[in-house]
């Protein structure tokens, strides 16, 4: 038999999620609370547009010399948005993994960005697990198993 369309339509689908440990990161977390970041996969509008990512910082810099004569003016509007001139495309694209992607904490650019640049090993590991979910797809949601009553 081949793919089942009716089934797969009529299937209760969630992301995928995971708590990845950032022991680097204890600092920041609450008193006895695990150093865990919890992410998600991305859906196909998520992905694409994180991989758009440095097409848009490529963009972003057209627009910043176009407005403004000055560098200095440029490259604050730059940092505002979270990309320097110097960003790499793969840097930029999981930037935006780490926003789309992150649950719990929930982050917005500025703190990706000095996430990304002060502690690079966790944000490799983190984007890369978003990856890793994204390529899984989502889970299944499965009903709640029936509850057996029990006798005295």
């Amino acid at each position: 038999m081949g793919f089942n369309a009716d089934k797969f339509d009529r299937a209760e689908m969630k992301p995928r999620t995971m708590r990845v440990p950032v022991p680097a990161l204890a600092e920041w977390f609450g008193e006895g609370e695990a150093a865990e970041w919890e992410i998600r996969g991305l859906n196909a509008t998520e992905l694409h547009h994180a991989l758009q990512a440095e097409e848009r910082n490529s963009l972003i810099g057209g627009i910043v010399k176009a407005i403004s004569a000055s560098g200095d003016v440029a490259q604050a509007v730059r940092k505002a948005v979270g990309l320097t001139q110097d960003t790499p495309g793969e840097i930029a694209k999981r930037l935006e993994m780490l926003v789309m992607g992150s649950v719990n904490p929930k982050v917005e650019m500025p703190t990706a960005v000095k996430l990304a640049e002060r502690f690079p090993i966790e944000f490799l590991h983190i984007t890369s697990d978003i990856s890793l979910l994204t390529g899984k797809g989502y889970d299944l949601v499965k009903p709640p198993a029936a509850s057996q009553e029990t006798t005295a």
